[in-house]
């Protein structure tokens, strides 16, 4: 779990590439990246979080 609370993924396979979806469970708020389908969920999870985390501290600044 990450220190933003529970956070939902959505990973949809779109051709040749993967699109993973972090979504904050707290605020709603929605990010995604997209890698090549052969990548690793756990690394795309990764990016995704960090994307989020990196949304979210920049919307309360």
């Amino acid at each position: 779990m990450s220190k933003l609370g529970q956070v939902y993924f959505e990973m949809r396979v779109i051709g040749n590439s993967v699109r993973m979806t972090a979504i904050c469970a707290k605020t709603g708020v929605e990010v995604f990246v997209v890698g090549p389908r052969t990548a690793r969920d756990s690394h795309l999870k990764q990016l995704a979080l960090r994307k989020l985390e990196r949304k979210l501290q920049l919307q309360d600044a």
